[in-house]
């Protein structure tokens, strides 16, 4: 009973480290947490919402620009009128264009808009990112385990074989032909482990979190329509209305902006008289520049254009997508099941030519070479559900579901 004790706790810890995953151990869903919050991208969206508002508040605000002061002072340095002093003091303000100031709410409107849903998408392109990360490793993993499985088959197997040659029912022949794939196996087990190694490299620096094994998705729905409110699709319409915005406001500001300032000037000629002020109040209104306004229409225009292309080519772009993944979905499917049978077939007839290996009615070459089919098999039934997983990742991602 004494024994026994060392050995119950060393297969309790052993266990319990099994059942409680590392505390930076992640799946989809937690890498794309973790991504999120290292993306670059989304973090510069996040921060033109600040210059959103900012020009919001100028929308709000009384003048368009700020206002210029400026003053000077004259004095006689000639003999004949030493005493002469003119003093002045201007102020001159800029003007709204008419329109203007709600053109240029509108479009900080749009703007923000057109911003939350950018944000949106990119979250998304995120989340295709991290899953696309994920099933690579998981796929590089299920072909490590198949080699894994592999050698020790080999191995197992080659011990059988010593132990024959050793009772001198075996040929050493024999012997040589499973070293042979034992070695074969431990090489082809270094490559996938190597694979699985990049793959989860990949993972950690696009989620700052190492990847673990979870259930594969569930899909959302069906892959065969797309979303009224896709990500993708609202935000290239919002781009849209956005550049519309930005078209308002250039026909608007279609000069620069007019200006009102006041001038006081008080003056003498001589010593020792009184000061004499008197205010003047004036206006500049700027001529407009056919060639600026129409080059800053055409600017605005092009804007609105490439916005309108790069929505219809995402809409396309999108719907093909989701016809490759129900057909992705479908196939990942049959390949699984396939796989299944195939490995199953090739396990019962391992056991059949091993069982006439023994009897001495088959050569043990016979038996290397379908257990070399069997770790095949094996190989390809692990990625075939790996691969139905991803599949099921495809399809809500083509769908706009975020993990």
């Amino acid at each position: 009973m004494r024994m026994l004790l060392p050995i119950l706790a060393a297969a309790l810890a052993l266990l319990g480290a099994v059942a409680v995953p590392p505390a930076d151990a992640a799946g989809i869903r937690e890498g794309f947490q973790g991504a999120l919050g290292l993306n670059a991208d989304l973090r510069a969206l996040e921060a033109q919402r600040l210059v959103v508002d900012a020009r919001r508040a100028r929308a709000d605000a009384l003048l368009p620009l700020a206002p210029s002061v400026g003053g000077g002072v004259r004095t006689g340095i000639s003999s004949q009128n030493p005493g002469y002093l003119q003093l002045e003091a201007a102020a001159t303000a800029p003007l709204w264009l008419p329109g203007e100031s709600r053109a240029l709410r509108g479009l900080a409107e749009a703007q923000g808009i057109s911003n939350a849903q950018q944000v949106a998408r990119g979250r998304l392109l995120v989340a295709g990112q991290v899953r696309d990360a994920y099933w690579t490793w998981a796929v590089a993993v299920a072909a490590q385990e198949a080699r894994r499985g592999r050698l020790a088959q080999a191995q197992a197997l080659e011990r059988d074989v010593g132990r024959g040659v050793e009772a001198g029912n075996v040929a050493r022949a024999d012997l040589l032909v499973a070293t042979a794939a034992v070695r074969e196996a431990e090489a082809a087990l270094r490559e996938a482990t190597q694979a699985a190694r990049e793959a989860a490299i990949a993972f950690h620096v696009l989620t700052g979190l190492n990847p673990t094994a979870r259930p594969a998705e569930t899909p959302a729905g069906e892959a065969r329509e797309l979303r009224a409110d896709d990500p993708r699709l609202v935000a290239g319409r919002a781009a849209v209305e956005s550049g519309r915005a930005n078209e308002r406001l250039t026909t608007v500001r279609d000069r620069e902006n007019p200006q009102l300032g006041a001038q006081l000037r008080a003056e003498r000629d001589r010593s020792g008289e009184a000061l004499e002020p008197n205010i003047l109040v004036y206006g500049r209104l700027p001529l407009r520049h056919g060639p600026t306004y129409r080059e800053a229409l055409a600017e605005a225009r092009a804007g609105t254009v490439a916005s309108e292309a790069e929505l219809v080519t995402t809409e396309r772009t999108l719907r093909g997508a989701v016809d490759r993944a129900r057909e992705a979905r479908a196939a990942a499917l049959d390949l699984t099941r396939l796989a299944e049978a195939r490995h199953a077939a090739l396990a019962e007839q391992a056991r059949l030519y091993e069982t006439a290996y023994r009897a001495g009615q088959l050569p043990f070459i016979e038996v290397v070479r379908v257990r070399m089919q069997l770790a095949d098999a094996d190989l390809s039934r692990r990625r075939a559900r790996a691969e139905a997983g991803r599949a099921a990742s495809d399809i809500n991602q083509v769908l706009g579901h975020e993990p």
